[in-house]
């Protein structure tokens, strides 16, 4: 389905609204036209009750029948009978006893009245005035109905129709193209420039958001494609350059050793690279097929220790594990690899006979409306970081020291892969550090 301009839809909804106040306005000048002389025709009725209330008095019926008007006039006894009208006969005239105008002219001494004829097209108005001595005197007059009138007017209601017509669509067109106008000149690339409606300004603060976390994404990008090509040109020229000395043949049985340990490793290394960059990629994608499922951090923990003892072991590091189940909603694996890459820098960074604390505890919640918490702290007796290097230790193949990480054999996406796994998780990731004191890594998860 094709949707509808800005434009279009402004014009067409400003014409509507123009078209509607002139039927409007219209009815209303029609309906109180109609309403004033109907009153005026009233107050004429009864200024001539008033002037024949004394022709009726002294019975001079003679002088009724010669009056030239085109009012009628008819002249009822106190019990309903007619006893005089001058446009008709009153001896075959029924009694009015029932009649509206009668019984309120009896009831208040005067009344003014109205009915419609059986058409509709025309009603009669009636004034009548209860005399001294006890008769009503009823003087009437046909008036045509609004619809007569507004069929009168018809000519001149078309012509003013069509004139509206053309005022609105003129107008209407003028103030879509202003109003759209500034839409139009907004500067994508700098938004907030712009002159705008008061109205629009969020709309314009989210694309300047959004540009700049564009550019902030291809900034990362850009520097993510040159660290990629950083780690993998270092370990792939190394592993050239022994392999040409191999290749010569020049080399003796131990460096041969030597030699081939050396390719193993570089291999390894950016075999722990590309696995890594395919983790964060996933991430990063929201690629994982795998649903979140009820889960255990005590347990993950437990099996993340088995797997690291000997690392520890190497360093002579203690690791300790304390504090409840920690039941949360996650992926595995990735949980998994958060808590990996926690305790393996916790050992990696750690000094000689160091120890390494991962506490698990459950958080009550503040109220019955707030979500319990589950919080993991990995705490260690390493190097420590410096507070201004807190802040990047979280970026792509950021390194505190580049000569000990390099020996260490990280890849520089550890921690990043704990930040992008916590995100994916709604998670959010603490770090409290100080040189030479250690570090303590907090990642708290909503249940």
């Amino acid at each position: 389905m094709k949707s509808e301009s800005l434009t279009f839809r402004i014009f067409i909804n400003t014409f509507l609204v123009g078209t509607l106040v002139y039927f409007i306005c219209a009815f209303l000048f029609i309906s109180n036209i109609y309403g004033y002389f109907e009153k005026r025709i009233f107050n004429e009725l009864e200024s001539e009750s008033l002037f024949l209330e004394d022709v009726v008095l002294k019975k001079d019926f003679d002088s009724l029948k010669k009056l030239k008007t085109s009012n009628r006039i008819t002249l009822i006894h106190s019990d309903g009978d007619v006893y005089f009208d001058n446009n008709a006969n009153e001896e075959k005239m029924e009694n009015h006893a029932l009649r509206e105008e009668f019984l309120e002219a009896k009831q208040k001494g005067f009344s003014c009245v109205s009915r419609y004829s059986s058409t509709m097209t025309e009603k009669t108005l009636y004034c009548a005035r209860l005399l001294s001595n006890g008769d009503v005197l009823r003087i009437s007059c046909n008036q045509h109905s609004v619809w007569v009138l507004v069929l009168g007017m018809s000519q001149i209601l078309l012509i003013m129709l069509v004139i509206a017509i053309v005022i609105s669509g003129m107008s209407a067109s003028f103030i879509s193209k202003k109003i759209v106008e500034p839409l139009n000149k907004i500067d994508l690339d700098d938004p907030e420039a712009s002159e705008v409606y008061e109205e629009l300004k969020p709309f314009t603060k989210r694309i300047a958001e959004e540009n700049y976390e564009k550019a902030q994404r291809e900034e990362l990008r850009k520097q993510f494609s040159a660290n990629v090509s950083h780690e993998l040109k270092t370990p792939l020229t190394s592993i050239s350059g022994f392999a040409e000395i191999l290749k010569s043949g020049g080399a003796d049985e131990k460096t041969t050793k030597d030699f081939a340990q050396t390719i193993y490793d570089e291999c390894q290394r950016m075999i722990a690279l590309v696995n890594d960059i395919i983790k964060l990629s996933k991430l990063d994608e929201k690629a994982i097929s795998l649903e979140k499922e009820s889960l255990s951090l005590r347990e993950i923990s437990r099996e993340v220790i088995e797997n690291l003892t000997v690392n520890a072991n190497s360093k002579n590091v203690s690791l300790i594990l304390t504090g409840d189940s920690g039941e949360i909603e996650g992926v595995n694996p990735v949980i998994y690899e958060m808590v990996y890459n926690l305790v393996e820098n916790a050992i990696k960074y750690n000094v000689q006979d160091g120890e390494v604390q991962i506490n698990i505890q459950s958080l009550i919640p503040e109220n019955e409306n707030t979500k319990g918490r589950v919080m993991l702290t990995v705490k260690d007796t390493g190097i420590g970081i410096p507070a201004e290097e807190q802040e990047r230790i979280f970026e792509r193949f950021y390194r505190i020291d580049k000569s000990r990480s390099k020996q260490s054999g990280g890849t520089g996406l550890g921690l990043s892969i704990v930040k992008h796994a916590a995100k994916y998780h709604d998670a959010s990731v603490f770090v409290n550090s100080e040189p030479g004191k250690g570090s303590c890594f907090t990642v708290i998860f909503q249940k």
